[in-house]
């Protein structure tokens, strides 16, 4: 009796001791084992400078290594999220599963402005020009055109539009009206058709409508009216209408 009970404590025992072993030789094989060799595990540390923050982390991944941003600065010659500084420095041996610090690039934010560019056209170009700046911003460029329907320095167009948003500084280029080219008319009458033309063309004008009619008491074949008359102001380009005296065939 007193050797089956001793007989059965040791199997018992045994039992034990076999299960507590297997327990503890998983947990090693599982959580132990993996994290001793990731620590003994020696990785070089890639050059992540130039990289975005997204690629550098990718690399690091790949390479069993952690990324953490520990801080960021502004530099102008890097897009906004690149990498300018690492620790530990690239080709740096360490530990995988290591932490790999990064400063990133960060440009400010340019707020949106709700200013709104004045509405010059149609001002006179001091008027137009004391707005501009009063509003806070700049005239730049003034550049003149001849035009029928502005009077002259009277401002017909500008860029950036008005109505536009835009910062305090924003250069604001104008067009101004130089207003229209006025010449003389020169006196065409008892000239040939083809004088006509010559001397209309050298004044900026031209010939306009010819009419004709028949009076023996003057020479034939030309000019005996004109209009608009000699010595009058127009605009370039405009014509002249003349009436010249024809031999009639009957």
């Amino acid at each position: 009796m007193y050797y089956e009970s001793g007989a059965k404590y040791f199997w018992i025992s045994f039992a034990t001791s076999l299960v507590v072993s297997a327990i503890v030789s998983f947990i090693f094989i599982v959580f132990v084992s993996p994290y001793i060799t990731m620590k003994k595990t020696k990785v070089e540390v890639p050059n992540l400078k130039g990289m975005l923050q997204e690629q550098a982390s990718l690399v690091l991944k790949n390479k069993g290594l952690l990324m953490l941003v520990s801080g960021k600065r502004q530099d102008a010659n890097y897009k906004d999220g690149v990498v300018l500084e690492q620790e530990p420095l690239p080709g740096f041996l360490t530990d995988k599963g290591s932490l790999v610090k990064i400063v990133v690039n960060s440009k400010p934010q340019v707020a949106v402005s709700n200013e709104v560019i004045p509405d010059v056209r149609g001002l006179q170009l001091m008027a137009a020009k004391d707005m501009i700046e009063k509003s806070g911003y700049i005239l730049g460029k003034i550049e003149f055109k001849e035009s029928d329907i502005y009077a002259k320095d009277q401002v017909m167009n500008m860029d950036p539009p008005p109505g536009s948003k835009s910062r305090k500084g924003t250069v604001v280029n104008i067009v101004v009206s130089a207003g229209v080219e006025t010449v003389t008319v020169p006196n065409i009458k008892r000239k040939t058709l083809s004088s006509a033309r010559y001397l209309l063309k050298k004044s900026g004008l031209k010939l306009g409508s010819v009419g004709y009619m028949t009076n023996i008491e003057l020479p034939f074949d030309i000019i005996v009216s004109q209009e608009p008359k000699a010595g009058t102001k127009v605009n370039a380009g405009s014509s002249v209408n003349v009436v010249v005296n024809h031999e009639s065939n009957y």
